[in-house]
């Protein structure tokens, strides 16, 4: 899973508004720099919070947060059933009306989607056979293919189960310009779908990649890169391209994704197994038809096509590809969560005293919600002016409970709610925007978690610091907490890519986690501020 925590983490390196508290999101401050390195030195106090289980009914899954794509569906008793669907545009590599000569016929549509793998460990297998001289010893000169087998790195559950991968054409026009939120219910869905399956095939743990080349050569004559690879019917891009050579459907960008090919989905037929993550950006799609040959056959060729062959190409990148989406293909996604008959159904948050375990989850609308002690803390301003107190740092340990075993989320995500002028604000940290923080290495705010360590930190020694010390007001503030992480720029991959607390991987991360909380019976694993300070 190492790989894949780095794609959840630092997702572009690899390939690169909330009025009310249900689903919306809004905008926020700007960038500094300083640090605290490590646990601070000095004395401690521990703060009571109150910590609590909420819910959003809704998920934003759209451009804004889709750095990378996720479909399938996973289910288990503690939090139930994530199921997803992948929504892309698709758009000829070129545009224009079209002369496909001939006598014309598809003869196959190759996708292939080149989700996550291992590099750095060894394949599975490597296969090299002869195509110059089959069977024999390949010498220098001879022509190779090479097959290399890889294990997936990007699957969530039942990894060794095989599912199904449907692609069928959407009925929707998407737009640029249009938010796009699963109703996690699943009761309504703002992109509907063709009933015609155009491709299927059967999808697992592992991924094949081939090469073809000169045994010695330094460039490959072809290559299919690693991924799952779908055939899609001839017949389908027969009648969406080939016949509309001259229709004026393949005029203009505008025209072919409004009114041809307005999109594909991805999903799968289960009930149960895992969940994909993939780079949208990498998707291939080929269409490979032929036409009868143009050229007239002379006496003299001894090599002559009665039909030669010709590739017409799809561009599938969106914005994450270039930073910008004047051009890009739109995607989104829709998830559904059923959470009937699991653990998390059966919770009633205590938002008194707390509750005993926090429920994350991505994929969902599950989070938590914090609110530190406001007596406790006025008691402490009043002795940093008494005792000349100063404060060095101020930490939240969410320790994990390690009985569910779900794999550990290398991260979790926060962000600070509260009112100002009647109106409820959602924003970011300081300790976010005036620390330092560069994913995954050096992490001020919220440090990745790997190895033995069995709790998460979320760092707010900048946020406390302004209200005991400058005296900085956050009416009604609660804490948000959420599974996932930042999403990162596409120009400088270890830096946050917004301000917008709502930009995060929570739509494509489907890691899950059960921390203890306030209420805990745990005694050294309740959930506390822990405030660390020395005398002047």
């Amino acid at each position: 899973m190492k790989k894949f925590l780095n794609v959840l983490s630092v997702s572009v390196a690899m390939m690169i508004g909330m009025g009310a508290i249900v689903s919306c999101e809004n905008e926020t401050l700007g960038l500094d720099n300083n640090v605290i390195r490590g646990e601070a030195e000095g004395n401690v106090k521990s703060l009571d919070v109150i910590a609590f289980n909420a819910n959003f009914d809704t998920l934003r899954t759209d451009k804004f947060v889709l750095q990378n794509g996720a479909f399938g569906v996973y289910n288990e008793p503690i939090f139930g059933s994530t199921s997803s669907k992948f929504y892309t545009q698709i758009r000829p590599s070129s545009i224009g009306d079209q002369d496909f000569g001939t006598e014309p016929k598809v003869d196959s549509v190759n996708l292939v989607i080149p989700v996550y793998y291992n590099t750095t460990k060894d394949p599975i297998s490597k296969d090299t056979i002869n195509l110059s001289k089959p069977g024999e010893k390949p010498k220098d000169t001879d022509t190779i293919q090479i097959t290399t087998k890889y294990a997936v790195d990007s699957l969530y559950g039942n990894k060794d189960l095989t599912m199904t991968l449907k692609i069928k054409d959407i009925n929707t026009v998407l737009y640029k310009d249009t938010k796009y939120f699963s109703t996690l219910s699943g009761l309504e869905t703002p992109i509907s779908v063709n009933s015609r399956v155009i491709g299927k095939a059967t999808i697992g743990k592992t991924v094949t990649g081939k090469v073809v080349k000169q045994k010695t050569g330094t460039s490959n004559i072809s290559e299919v890169v690693p991924g799952y690879k779908v055939s899609l019917d001839p017949d389908y891009f027969d009648e969406k391209i080939i016949k509309n050579a001259k229709t004026g459907l393949l005029s203009d960008y505008a025209t072919f994704i409004r009114e041809n090919i307005k999109g594909l989905e991805f999903s799968v037929e289960e009930s149960n197994g895992f969940i994909v993550n993939f780079n949208p950006n990498k998707i291939d799609l080929n269409m490979y038809y032929s036409k009868k040959n143009p050229t007239e056959k002379k006496d003299t060729d001894t090599d002559y096509k009665e039909r030669v062959s010709v590739t017409y190409a799809f561009d599938m990148t969106n914005q994450w590809n270039s930073g910008t989406a004047n051009n890009a293909n739109i995607i989104a996604s829709q998830i559904v969560n059923n959470a009937v008959g699991s653990t998390y159904s059966t919770i009633k948050p205590d938002e008194v005293n707390g509750d005993a375990r926090l429920y994350l989850s991505g994929m969902s609308g599950n989070y938590a919600k914090l609110r530190i002690n406001q007596t406790q803390l006025d008691e402490l301003k009043s002795e940093m002016t008494k005792s000349n107190i100063v404060i060095l740092g101020a930490k939240l340990k969410f320790y994990i409970d390690g009985s569910t075993g779900f794999p550990k989320p290398p991260y979790l995500v926060a962000w600070n709610n509260y009112k100002k002028d009647d109106k409820v604000i959602n924003e970011l940290y300081a300790d976010v925007l005036e620390f330092y923080n560069a994913y995954p290495t050096s992490v001020h705010f919220n440090p990745i978690v790997k190895g033995d360590t069995d709790y998460y930190t979320i760092d707010i020694t900048k946020h406390l610091k302004s209200m005991l010390e400058k005296g900085n007001e956050f009416k009604d503030q609660t804490m948000f907490i959420t599974m996932g992480n930042f999403i990162t720029s596409v120009s400088y991959a270890t830096t946050i890519n917004s301000t917008n607390p709502y930009q995060n991987n929570r739509a494509y991360n489907p890691y899950r986690i059960v921390l203890h909380g306030n209420n805990s019976e745990v005694a050294d694993k309740k959930l506390k501020l822990l405030v660390y300070y020395s005398q002047k």
